[in-house]
């Protein structure tokens, strides 16, 4: 999946909040791909609110694996506001797009629940040079087929883990460094958009 993740204008500076914004658009294009090729390898799904639950399995998931790379790459103060706000953004567009398709309601508030109750059994799990280890991977595949799972669906666990995942984290981490690499210190005024 080719995604941009360069910043237009390099001679402008770019906050923390902008790179999150940047890489909340890309983990959600993420997310739409894998769920999209999920489907076209013979997958179903019941409904366009089942795609977007596991949407939110796959957003989750790489909100976990930004906050083990934003450690090695950020200052703790830095990490934590960058992670909070990628969480924060996503939120939002998950919201947004459950509201078109199930009516109004408060999605936000569960998706957050469901996230901090997920990062407790991510912590547990090792990532080691950029990777997540076989327990991080198997872990998405299992609540992904919580969500879908059944004799229809019953190599879910094994698509997620060996395809979908993989090819999820090697983008979001190209994606990470690229919208880091052009940081400067911030100062006043406005970042350049994501090419």
């Amino acid at each position: 999946m080719r995604v941009r993740s360069r910043w237009y204008k390099k001679d402008k500076s770019v906050s923390i909040d902008e790179i999150a914004g940047a890489l909340a658009f890309v983990a959600w294009r993420i997310g739409q791909n894998a769920v999209n090729k999920m489907y076209n390898a013979g997958f179903n799904y019941r409904s366009n609110v089942q795609q977007l639950a596991v949407i939110g399995e796959i957003l989750i998931f790489l909100i976990q694996v930004t906050d083990r790379l934003a450690y090695e790459e950020l200052e703790e103060d830095d990490r934590v506001r960058f992670v909070t706000e990628l969480a924060r953004r996503l939120a939002g567009t998950l919201a947004d797009n459950m509201s078109d398709e199930a009516g109004p309601g408060d999605y936000r508030a569960p998706f957050i629940e469901r996230l901090n109750e997920r990062a407790e059994a991510y912590a547990e799990f090792g990532f080691t040079d950029g990777e997540p280890s076989y327990p991080f991977l198997r872990y998405l595949g299992t609540c992904v087929d919580q969500l879908m799972g059944g004799q229809e669906n019953k190599w879910v666990i094994e698509q997620v883990m060996e395809v979908e995942a993989p090819a999820a984290v090697k983008t979001l981490r190209r994606a990470f460094h690229n919208l880091l690499e052009g940081k400067k210190p911030e100062v006043e005024g406005e970042g350049g958009m994501p090419a």
